[in-house]
């Protein structure tokens, strides 16, 4: 190991870096800058390196032509190394939205080829240091700070001319190292020190009490293999700061927000494992947060099951890397579970608890504790990763649609009815808090000899039935499995009842979403917001006389055909394309109330009577209840039958303890 210098001399650190630096063939410092393809580029500021020699720059794009220019991030790095790599995989990625573009490349074997001139005194006096010093650093040489930070003059002249001598002897090495590059340590030394020039530009000089400035000490680093030869520079814009994921994950999102920045993580990892690339590991500080995502730096995703040439540890990386470096596919499923558990606990997760991983909230706690699993073939697939992401958001981010359910049916006062025609069903799939599927089915039957009570039982039987054996179909497309229900219930009533029929009315609810068949006259009502709206179409006689305005509404209510039907079910064997009403995908909102009712009941409670019963604050079956009481109380001389739901929708409530402490903290 060598060390460079070890005399006291008063130079500033900035100056002593230009001068190492020009020693040394390096040429990137604070407002250096340089020509990258159709780009002038500023450095404004070294933002450090990686594990792997790349160095990054903050840069101001010179020549953007705006007032602000434009601002970018400069990668610097071996033209054989990972950033070489990168630009592989982009070419595979092609245009991808997710992926920021590359402003410029270009591959040199020597920077200072294109360094325009700089543009501070200091770094103009570095960069034109001759044998003979300027005035300025040679008031640099004659100054020695004191601890308090004034300058004095030293009192031994004798020093003064040995510091000057030094540093005229470096100048002229200086020249010597311009003109002849075959001098291959001084090659190293340069790129140690800009590897390392975090550690003096722009920083103070320590100070001893009576002593003056000590000259940092610098240690040059072994070289790393593939770290020789030319350098690439890659130029893309610069990340939004406000927006990158290291500073979002700063403002302590809740489980959803950090579902939702998980999701299209997911996605850009997928897309990279279909393109047989592997992303193992991930830097905050390049990936910007937003619709969409957007990665600024590639150096973390490796060639899919292609073994590395030595191992690797991050702070998202599978623990399997550090001796086994093969990327998978398990291995990106492992980065997104850290990420998330980054998200969720506010810390990168720690080894020595990873085998804890306690989280209260179900489907949570099997994301973290499965995508974090030491055992590769235990993890999720990134598909399965991804879906179960999304499902969990959906469910996270939803409503708990919770329905109230009330029915009652009666034979009335006629004295000529001694069978109730009518029949009715409600079926309920509970998938979940929000992923509820009802049908309630409405059947009205017409005919002597009870067949109308026979028709309409079958009916309803067969759609019940129906919606019970074909879960999967519904959810498909439920306004043709709506019309396909009805047209097998018209088949079976037709072949069982040879004089009679029936009318149907359902209503299929996914959880705050309505769909509605119809056929007859049998009504399907939206009670919303204190108003009522008949959903459903009278299948009648007296409802084409009042559509072609030859009868008013009010005296269709005492026509004496207005219980003379126009469609039913039983009538014939199959039915023709329109023949039965749908209506769907009705968004329903909290506090909506749908009613089913045949017309013996709706034919004797008005919609202002509907609303007044059914907008008073008691339980909803005593509404029903009170409504057939209302009907026989003025004489019921139909079968009367009334169903009614009611939603309620609230906020699913997410409740996560970012509070939970690692067993080192514990111990």
């Amino acid at each position: 190991m060598t060390q460079l210098g070890d005399k006291k001399l008063g130079l500033s650190p900035v100056l002593w870096f230009n001068l190492y630096g020009l020693l040394n063939g390096l040429v990137i410092s604070e407002n250096t800058c340089l020509q990258i393809g159709d780009f002038v580029v500023r450095v404004a500021a070294n933002l450090g390196q990686s594990n792997d020699r790349i160095h990054y720059f903050k840069v101001s794009l010179e020549n953007a032509g705006s007032e602000h220019p434009q601002l970018g991030l400069l990668r610097v790095g071996s033209a054989t190394g990972l950033l070489q790599q990168e630009l592989q995989l982009r070419e595979t990625l092609a245009d991808y939205s997710l992926v920021a573009p590359i402003l410029a490349q270009i591959q040199v074997p020597d920077l200072s080829k294109i360094v325009q001139e700089p543009l501070t005194e200091e770094t103009i006096e570095a960069d034109h240091i001759t044998p003979e010093l300027t005035a300025h650093q040679d008031h640099e040489l004659s100054t020695l700070s004191s601890p308090d930070g004034s300058e004095e003059i030293p009192e031994n002249s004798e020093d003064i001319e040995q510091l000057t001598n030094e540093t005229e002897t470096a100048a002229d090495t200086a020249e010597s190292i311009t003109e002849n590059q075959e001098n291959q340590t001084l090659e190293n030394t340069a790129e140690n020190i800009t590897d390392n020039q975090d550690l003096y530009e722009g920083s103070e000089p320590e100070t001893d009490e009576g002593e003056n400035y000590l000259e940092p000490e610098y240690y040059p680093e072994e070289n790393l293999a593939g770290d020789e030869g030319d350098r690439l520079l890659v130029l893309t814009e610069f990340p939004h700061p406000e927006r990158v994921l290291s500073q979002w994950l700063k403002n302590s999102p809740n489980p959803l927000e950090v579902l939702k920045a998980i999701t299209p993580i997911c996605q850009l990892f997928w897309y990279f494992h279909q393109r047989h690339w592997c992303a193992i590991d991930i830097n905050p500080d390049w990936l910007e947060i937003g619709q969409p995502i957007r990665c600024f730096d590639l150096t973390g995703v490796y060639p899919e099951d292609t073994p590395m040439s030595s191992g690797v540890m991050g702070n998202y990386c599978a623990p399997e890397l550090s001796s086994h470096p093969i990327p998978s596919e398990k291995s990106s499923v492992y980065t997104i579970g850290a990420l998330l558990y980054h998200g969720l606990y506010g810390r990168e997760p720690d080894s020595d608890f990873l085998g804890v991983k306690k989280c209260d909230m179900p489907h949570l706690s099997q994301l973290l504790t499965i995508s974090l699993s030491a055992i590769p073939d235990e993890r999720f697939s990134l598909s399965q990763l991804r879906g179960l992401v999304i499902e969990t958001r959906k469910l996270l981010g939803g409503d708990r649609v919770n329905w109230e359910i009330a029915s009652e049916s009666t034979l009335g006062l006629s004295p000529r009815r001694l069978q109730n025609e009518d029949s009715y069903g409600i079926a309920q799939i509970n998938q979940g808090a929000s992923e509820q599927v009802i049908l309630a089915a409405l059947a009205d039957g017409m005919g002597g000899m009870a067949a109308g009570e026979v028709a309409s039982r079958l009916a309803v039987k067969t759609v019940i039935d129906g919606f019970r054996q074909e879960e999967e179909n519904i959810s498909k497309n439920s306004s043709q499995w709506l019309i396909s229900i009805v047209d097998r219930a018209n088949s079976v009533v037709s072949e069982a009842v040879h004089n009679g029929g029936t009318t149907l009315s359902l209503a299929l609810i996914e959880s705050r979403k309505l769909a509605i068949a119809h056929v007859g006259d049998s009504r399907i009502y939206r009670v919303s917001d204190g108003k009522i709206e008949q959903l459903s179409e009278d299948h009648s006689l007296v409802a084409l006389l009042v559509a072609s305005g030859q009868i008013s509404a009010e005296e269709s209510l005492e026509h004496p055909d207005r219980n003379v039907l126009t469609k039913s079910l039983g009538s014939k064997p199959n039915l023709s394309p329109g023949y039965v009403q749908t209506k769907s995908d009705i968004q329903l909102q909290d506090g909506d109330l749908i009613l089913l009712c045949s017309d013996g009941v709706w034919d004797l409670i008005s919609n202002e009577e509907f609303i007044e019963i059914f907008s008073q604050s008691q339980p909803l079956q005593t509404a029903v209840n009170e409504a057939i009481n209302l009907v026989l109380k003025r004489d019921a001389p139909d079968n009367a039958t009334l169903l009614a739901l009611r939603c309620s929708i609230t906020p699913i409530a997410v409740k996560f303890n970012r509070v939970e402490q690692s067993l080192k903290t514990l111990i």
